[in-house]
């Protein structure tokens, strides 16, 4: 049986003939903020919260490595001890061991890195590593300014490398998938998500036109009055409490919903394939999502036949309306958007058909 290193995932003792251990590196910090991002970039740093150095990126980890910091040294001796002899080992989020280590400690694994958080963290949690690593996975097929994930790959460092979807979780499979699935649904249109950035603005507009026809859900700050709160910033307020959801009330929902609503971070096309794009036909929902970079987005569900793509918010409005009209026509799409879900996307196929991948990589001299 093949041993894994997967970072941030749950173990599992026998995968399709892999082992798969996970690890906790903020379990060696201390709870505590006395550091932020600038202070780190600066100067005359007379204390750190080093949780935040650790997962801030490439300029935290060598910080908490230069100056030897015994929390962090710690941790890297645990992490060696561990994981030295595994026949793999996948950054999933992001990568916390010294690239020096890596090199001069772990030789054995094959070493994987992915790229998440893309585009907002590529020079700051990708690039900066990539010589210490065998190979790379991606989670957006799209970069920025017109340029496959694939192709910026190559500029960078030319490691081997592949699209990794980000699937959520195995979760429950309705057993009944007739029309009457599709059809029977009292809910108009939801989106649950974080009010990262850009997107509160977005949701405003929506949240204005479709009024209590739109649910909106999420893990929101201020026990769900964030949207409150940016009026002290001098920001538009999103005037409305928003409610997190435990995962059964969450699939309750979806399977009573006729449109899902997706958008990523970034305000212009650019990156593609958060989770919920893969949730939202996944529980027979007929999927409204913003459009990508390099026309990724086609890659995923293919446009006007498995999901619907939008340019702006004012035309995502008005696509919305017209399927919640026309009956027939929302359900096509979202049986055919199911059917390439469970087709292409199950969870188990895919994280098997990366870790044979994977597994099969050279090692870097």
């Amino acid at each position: 049986m093949k041993k894994v290193c997967l970072f941030n995932f749950p173990p599992l003792g026998d995968f399709h003939g892999y082992r798969i251990e996970s690890f906790d590196p903020l379990a060696y910090f201390t709870k505590g903020s006395h550091w932020s991002l600038p202070d780190l970039i600066g100067s005359g740093l007379n204390g750190y919260d080093q949780r935040r150095a650790l997962c801030s990126g490439a300029a935290g980890v060598d910080r908490l490595y230069r100056e030897r910091n015994p929390n962090y040294m710690r941790m890297i001796g645990d992490f060696i001890d561990r994981f030295r002899d595994v026949d793999l080992i996948v950054f999933l989020q992001y990568n916390f061991i010294h690239p020096e280590v890596l090199a001069r400690d772990l030789k054995r694994p094959i070493k994987v890195l992915g790229f998440g958080d893309d585009p907002l963290s590529t020079y700051v949690r990708g690039i900066p590593y990539l010589w210490a690593f065998d190979g790379v996975f991606f989670i957006s097929p799209s970069y920025i300014d017109g340029l496959p994930f694939e192709e910026a790959i190559r500029r960078w460092g030319n490691q081997p490398s592949t699209w990794w979807p980000l699937v959520p979780y195995p979760f429950e499979r309705p057993d009944r998938t007739d029309e009457a699935f599709f059809r029977d649904r009292d809910v108009e249109i939801v989106y649950v998500g974080n009010p990262y950035g850009p997107k509160i603005d977005r949701l405003i507009q929506l949240k204005r036109h479709f009024g209590d026809r739109m649910r909106i859900h999420g893990r929101w700050p201020f026990k769900g009055y964030q949207g409150f709160v940016r009026g002290l910033l001098g920001k538009p307020i999103y005037p409305h409490r928003v409610l997190s959801l435990t995962p059964k009330e969450r699939i309750q929902l979806y399977w009573r919903t006729k449109i899902g609503f997706n958008m990523h971070f970034s305000d212009r096309p650019s990156e593609t394939g958060n989770m919920r794009m893969y949730e939202t036909p996944a529980h027979g929902m007929m999927m409204v999502c913003d459009k990508a970079s390099a026309n990724a987005h086609a890659r995923i569900f293919d446009p006007g036949t498995e999901a619907i793509y939008y340019d702006s918010v004012d035309e995502a409005i008005d696509l919305i309306e017209f399927y919640l009209c026309h009956d027939d026509e929302r359900i096509r799409i979202a049986q055919a958007g199911y059917e390439r879900f469970w087709q292409d996307y199950e969870w188990d196929a895919n994280l098997k058909k990366f870790l044979d991948w994977a597994t099969g990589l050279k090692k870097r001299d």
